[in-house]
């Protein structure tokens, strides 16, 4: 992997830091736009869509006080990443590799996308940023729902580990029961794996599950909790229509295991690392017939 995306995933890692101050991930970022920019894998244009998600990810997290004003700039946030996300903005040299979703397919090639992996790292500081402001604002009355809804009663504790249990079972098995995959055993996993993850729960999940869930609630309970989870987890199936039905309808599925792992444990990281787990999952035990 090239030193721009190892520096780039170590900015993800760096969101995780336990302070509200920007430094940490963003002194990271800086240095893996530089490497892109001296090893030939960004251009200078590249330079205005990141600095501008980078602009809006800092007016997103001071904006805390103001929770239209963040919303809407949560909202600019996800266009301008769904513009990176499609490779829609100019100045990305992305490098390929060699994958194949099936041993009994000739390996074809992938990139491994900066500007997808710079629009999840960007939108997943702010809601990281948005948890620790939620978790000191309610220090002392009690817990609040992943996007600022009122504080819900805690689920049961089963509920936790059988909805992990079953996002990574039954995806699987329905593959395997539909022909879109068959067994196998193959190493080493999909190095891109982890920006994906990242891209995509911080846009489905994190951006459009939350903004939802401010408006209907996060109590699981009552259909407007539920209809958050499955709204992101319809558009998440569709943005995997290219696979073919039975790709949307699984990825539909797993999608209401990753937001009820939101829901759940109000925190973006279980969910980007519920989504790696069941890739990971895939990549490794099944060959994929997509199409």
């Amino acid at each position: 992997m090239p030193l721009s995306h190892l520096l780039l995933c170590l900015s993800i890692a760096m969101t995780l830091v336990p302070t509200q101050a920007p430094w940490p991930w963003l002194s990271v970022l800086i240095m893996a736009v530089a490497a892109g920019l001296v090893n030939g894998q960004l251009g200078i244009a590249a330079l205005v869509p990141v600095m501008a998600m980078a602009a809006l990810a800092w007016m997103t997290i001071e904006a805390h006080r103001r929770p239209r004003r963040q919303e809407m700039l949560m909202l600019l946030m996800l266009v301008v990443g769904l513009a990176l996300a499609m490779h829609k903005l100019p100045g990305f040299l992305n490098p390929t590799y060699l994958i194949s979703p099936s041993d009994l397919q000739a390996p074809a090639a992938r990139y491994l996308n900066f500007d997808k992996g710079v629009a999840g790292m960007l939108m997943l500081a702010v809601l990281v940023a948005q948890q620790r402001q939620r978790r000191l604002a309610a220090a002392p009355s009690g817990s609040e729902g992943p996007a600022g809804a009122a504080p819900t009663a805690a689920p049961p504790s089963w509920t936790l580990p059988v909805t992990i249990g079953a996002t990574l079972i039954v995806p699987w098995l329905l593959a395997v029961m539909s022909s879109l995959g068959t067994p196998t055993l193959r190493w080493p996993p999909n190095t891109g794996l982890f920006l994906t993850c990242v891209a995509e729960e911080a846009a489905f999940r994190g951006v459009i599950q939350g903004l939802l869930a401010r408006r209907l609630g996060t109590d699981l309970r009552t259909w407007n909790g539920w209809l958050p989870v499955l709204l992101a987890a319809v558009l998440f199936g569709l943005a995997h229509a290219p696979g073919g039905l039975s790709y949307v309808a699984l990825a539909t599925l797993a999608g209401i295991g990753y937001g009820l792992i939101y829901t759940l444990t109000r925190r973006i990281e279980a969910a980007i690392l519920l989504h790696l787990a069941l890739n990971a999952l895939v990549f490794l035990t099944l060959n994929i017939r997509v199409g």
